[in-house]
């Protein structure tokens, strides 16, 4: 197993000499960055074989479709002497202090160190809990400097990093960058998915483009994995991987079965423009749900991919979320966007998987009414994939219980005459529950946040929520929330609760420092980007009650920093 050369976390005379020493041995080199420029250059040209409509759909590749950019102008001015000199002391801050209830998770230290244009963006995080072990997954740009150097000699380039902590989520400690693996061909995207099956053993999922030994581009999911409670990780293997020339593996997901903990599932969507797909005359315009399965704890995965559903032309389905019972049964998820993208409605849909068999798709929600203008919402970022799933496997009376929320304006659209359609939509955050195994799911959504959406005057954004249960069989939220601005520009967060045997949520302001919609800061980062999912969790092991969740939030100066907070 590769680990990191040095601790993010290193102070004072002797730390200073380590890391000038280190980075002296472990310049990024001309040809490493001709490497990553090759894949990323291939990734780029893939993404431009797509339709227009579905290249707007893309969640991690529309990060990296931006950094192929941003790598083939400025890529070689990284391997500068000068700019390692500035750089090597960049990693011996500390991390702040907690504020309130609110836990740094992402060490801010070397943020606008390496550069005053990039490197500074965590954001986007999956966080997993086993006991006391709490490991959060996170994008962070500023791994385009530091994967070399915490990785030396060969080995590929990454977008994501990793923090953990061993108290239950109350300090973290901030690992630096995921190992990339020892091809310089190798290239990690990001969108984590983080799962853990004990205290010690976790699993990161996420985007990777490699090339193999003779040069044939892949797109693929990976999975590292950590056998010492996320403090190091192993090299990335494929989950799945498909022909790099007709196919982008988009928005993946991953959980692992609480009967089996060594059965993983991984899940994606398929972009694929490939001429031998199903689509017949609406080539190339395909793009499928589609999951693989490990039985053996991520070391071999099955050969041949579930289709949960595939849509052609300018129909398509994006955004997978899974989870899975105590009995064993998985439940896979998605956003149906229709077939006139961006425009509504959308619905979400699911489907269960057991002994080998898939059932029918069913319509848990079909009018959902996209909050904004359909994709972006007021600061000009985009929103278009707000769902995200749960299950019960608390052993209750509730055990089983299967849960979805999603943003949903239908309840005040207001005429704008900027937006796309006309009017924009400010979103509620609502939610449903299947007590059945997913057949049905009740007569209408349940709305979680507290406050109404007045008919007259502006309205309020709730957005992005993650949920989760506990082992009394509790549901726990947390979500974006803007109704204490009256202009509905500044992000707080709110959480909510509802206690087993409770017949309504709380809904509370956590205590954040409020922030405004700051993107666009980071040259490494797609303007228009401020994450598509932070995931709430539970401890998976049942040990602990009450939720954790890392989420993004904002300096002063703008700077995306991934920070956590839990329910208890």
């Amino acid at each position: 197993m590769k680990s990191p050369r040095f601790s993010r976390f290193v102070a004072g005379a002797f730390a200073a000499a380590v890391l000038a020493s280190s980075f002296a041995a472990a310049q990024l080199s001309p040809a490493k960055v001709a490497a990553t420029n090759k894949i990323l250059q291939q990734v780029k040209a893939s993404i431009a074989k797509l339709p227009v409509s579905h290249q707007k759909m893309l969640d991690g590749y529309a990060n990296i479709n931006h950094l192929a950019t941003i790598w083939q102008t400025h890529g070689m001015r990284l391997t500068d002497p000068t700019f390692i000199a500035r750089a090597k002391l960049a990693r011996s801050g500390a991390m702040p202090p907690a504020a309130g209830g609110v836990v740094p998770v992402s060490n801010p230290s070397s943020d606008v160190a390496f550069s005053s244009f990039g490197g500074f963006t965590q954001s986007e995080t999956s966080t997993a809990r086993c006991g006391n072990t709490v490991v959060v997954g996170y994008n962070d740009s500023g791994s385009v400097f530091e994967t070399p150097f915490f990785y030396t000699g060969t080995g590929g380039q990454g977008f994501s990093g990793s923090s953990y902590s061993t108290n239950g989520g109350k300090s973290f400690t901030d690992i630096g960058p995921i190992n990339p693996g020892t091809n310089d061909f190798n290239f990690l995207g990001g969108d984590p998915g983080v799962n853990c099956a004990d205290a010690n053993t976790f699993y990161y999922t996420q985007i990777f483009d490699y090339y193999d030994s003779s040069f044939n581009p892949f797109a693929a999911i990976s999975i590292n994995t950590s056998t010492d409670g996320g403090k190091t990780w192993g090299d990335p293997i494929p989950a799945i991987a498909k022909d790099g020339f007709s196919h982008l593996l988009d928005k993946p997901w991953s959980t692992i079965d609480p009967s089996n903990h060594k059965r993983i599932f991984v899940s994606y969507t398929d972009f694929d423009f490939s001429e031998t797909n199903d689509c017949g005359s609406n080539f190339p315009g395909r793009t499928a749900i589609e999951f693989v399965e490990s039985d053996d704890g991520g070391v071999t995965w099955s050969s041949t991919p579930n289709v949960a559903i595939s849509a052609c032309g300018n129909a398509a389905v994006q955004g997978s979320q899974m989870a899975v019972s105590s009995t064993g049964t998985l439940y896979i998820s998605w956003v149906n966007l229709g077939s006139n993208f961006p425009l509504g409605p959308r619905a979400i849909q699911v489907s269960s998987f057991a002994k080998g068999t898939l059932s029918a798709p069913v319509t848990v929600e079909g009018a959902i009414q996209p909050g904004g203008d359909s994709y972006y919402l007021q600061g000009e970022f985009r929103d278009f994939l707000d769902m995200a799933m749960a299950i019960d496997h608390s052993g209750t009376a509730t055990d089983g219980a299967l849960y979805i929320t999603w943003a949903d304006g239908r309840d005040k659209v207001v005429p704008d005459p900027l937006a796309i359609q006309g009017a924009y939509a400010y979103d509620d955050v609502l939610a449903r529950a299947s007590f059945d195994g997913g057949a049905t799911w009740g007569f209408s959504p349940t709305k979680i946040n507290s406050d109404i959406q007045s008919r007259l005057g502006s309205g309020h954004d709730h957005y992005q929520a993650g949920i989760a249960v506990d082992n009394t069989g509790a549901v726990g939220l947390c979500w974006y929330d803007r109704r204490a601005d009256p202009e509905n520009f500044s992000i707080r967060r709110h959480c909510g609760e509802l206690a087993a045997g409770a017949f309504s949520f709380t809904d509370g302001d956590i205590g954040l420092t409020p922030f405004a919609p700051t993107h666009g800061n980071d040259v490494f980062i797609n303007s228009i980007y401020m994450g598509d999912y932070d995931q709430l969790t539970s401890d998976f092991l049942n040990t602990t009650s009450g939720f954790i969740g890392a989420f993004e939030s904002q300096t002063s100066r703008g700077n995306p920093d991934a920070v956590a907070y839990s329910l208890k």
